[in-house]
């Protein structure tokens, strides 16, 4: 097996080690299905209160519900990003399987980001479900821009990507996981205009929206669900291929560091 079908392979392996893992839990795919239902539901509700604005459409009139439902269901990207790396990284230290991986002849880079692909097609089926269900209640894909929807979305992974690396990063150098995950997850829906828009916010609270990758990404996602280009999103598209051109080369330095000193140390199979 040579070239791209190695890699290829390793991913598939670790893709379905996490499905078969998560699939034991039937339980919680029920309970993720009626999560969806519940908070669907509840925007629509909470919609009733709030009168359509053009706030909500970028300079096009739109409905709270339209707002609300697809911020909520793409900020799942960036839940998956900073999630899937750490955890995948702390159950194989628990598990005593962290060795055995980084001692076959894979790449350190292609570990962590293998990592990764179960979280993100479980992330993208949460979407689906939610927009599914979303339709249910009226909200419209009549004017959506495919290509600029996929385009911000690829842009919103690959920007989120990094933050996940390093957090498992510092879980294999030191043992202990970050509030990386509970910080930014928490910054999303107060600052990076999830349940409301940012320009709600004081001055200096924009200033720290705009250093968030989830809010340049939420904002093309929005747009592209309007009509919008990339073309006419093309600040924010440059804010996240900058992030992703500079902080996902150093993320994975940052792992393969931890991985070599752990080695060196002796630690890579504790926690």
């Amino acid at each position: 097996m040579s070239g791209l079908a190695a890699p290829l392979q390793k991913v598939r392996a670790t893709f379905l080690r996490d499905a078969r893992l998560m699939m034991s839990y039937r339980l919680a795919f029920v309970l993720e299905f009626f999560a969806v239902v519940a908070s669907v539901a509840g925007l629509w509700f909470v919609s009733k209160l709030v009168p359509p604005s053009a706030a909500f459409g970028g300079g096009h009139v739109a409905t709270y519900f339209e707002y609300a439902l697809v911020n909520v269901a793409f900020v799942t990207l960036q839940t998956a990003a900073l999630q899937s790396f750490e955890n995948s990284i702390r159950n194989d230290q628990v598990f005593g399987t962290l060795e055995a991986v980084l001692a076959t002849p894979t790449n350190v880079s292609l570990v962590v980001l293998a990592a990764g692909a179960w979280a993100f097609t479980l992330a993208f089926f949460q979407v689906g479900l939610t927009l599914a269900f979303g339709s249910l209640f009226g909200l419209n894909f009549n004017h959506v821009n495919l290509g600029a929807l996929a385009a911000f979305v690829v842009l919103a992974i690959t920007a989120t990507v990094p933050l996940g690396v390093i957090s498992a990063a510092i879980i294999v150098r030191f043992k202990q996981g970050t509030p990386t995950q509970f910080i930014l997850n928490r910054a999303a829906t107060l600052l990076a205009g999830v349940l409301f828009p940012v320009s709600l916010l004081p001055l200096w609270l924009q200033a720290c929206s705009w250093l968030l990758p989830i809010t340049h990404a939420l904002n093309g996602i929005r747009g592209a669900f309007h009509g919008a280009t990339v073309g006419d999103m093309a600040s924010d598209a440059t804010w996240l291929a900058v992030a992703t051109i500079l902080l996902l080369p150093l993320s994975l330095l940052a792992f393969r560091s931890a991985v070599e000193r752990a080695k060196f140390d002796g630690t890579l199979g504790q926690y």
